[in-house]
C-alpha cells in the first residue's frame, strides 16, 4: 500500500489491538522474511496479558469483564468465521466464564490469521418494514 500510494505512513490503531503482532509482521514482510502467524495459544496468551494489564483485583469482576469485552470485540472478528466466539464473549458476566469461552476457541496450535471474517450483513433485515420493503432513507 505504501508503494502504491506513496504515503508516508499508515494508521493502524485498532488493527494492532486485534493483532498485536502486526508491527512485527510488517517488519518481516518489508525485509522479505516469512511473516509470523500466531497460533491459537498465542492469541489466548495475548488475552491473558490484556487481562493482567487492564484489570485490577480492587475492581469488581463484572467491570473487569466489560473492559476486556471492548478489546475482544476487535480481536473477535478474526477468531472464527461463524461469529460464535463474539456471540459467546458478549454474553459472559464473569472473568472465569470469559476465559472458558476463550480457551474453547483459542486453546489450540492452529494458525490464526486474525483478519476479519466476512459475515452476512443483517442490515437489510433490520431495515425492512412490516411490508418487507426497505424504507427509503429520510434524508435522501
Amino acid at each position: 500500500m505504501l508503494k502504491t500510494t506513496r504515503a508516508r505512513g499508515l494508521m493502524i490503531g485498532r488493527g494492532a489491538i486485534r493483532n498485536p503482532w502486526l508491527f512485527r509482521q510488517i517488519r518481516e514482510h518489508q525485509r522479505g522474511e516469512p511473516v509470523f502467524l500466531p497460533r491459537g495459544r498465542d492469541v489466548l496468551a495475548y488475552v491473558r496479558s490484556l487481562h493482567e494489564a487492564l484489570c485490577s483485583p480492587a475492581v469488581r469482576d463484572s467491570a473487569q469483564v466489560q473492559k476486556l469485552k471492548k478489546y475482544l470485540n476487535y480481536l473477535g472478528v478474526g477468531v472464527e468465521p461463524t461469529g460464535q466466539f463474539l456471540h459467546q464473549v458478549r454474553r459472559v458476566t464473569t472473568t472465569a466464564t470469559l476465559f472458558r469461552v476463550c480457551a474453547h476457541f483459542l486453546d489450540h496450535d492452529r494458525p490464526m490469521p486474525l483478519e476479519p471474517f466476512r459475515w452476512p450483513s443483517k442490515r437489510a433485515t433490520l431495515w425492512r418494514g412490516s411490508s418487507g420493503e426497505v424504507p427509503s432513507h429520510p434524508y435522501r
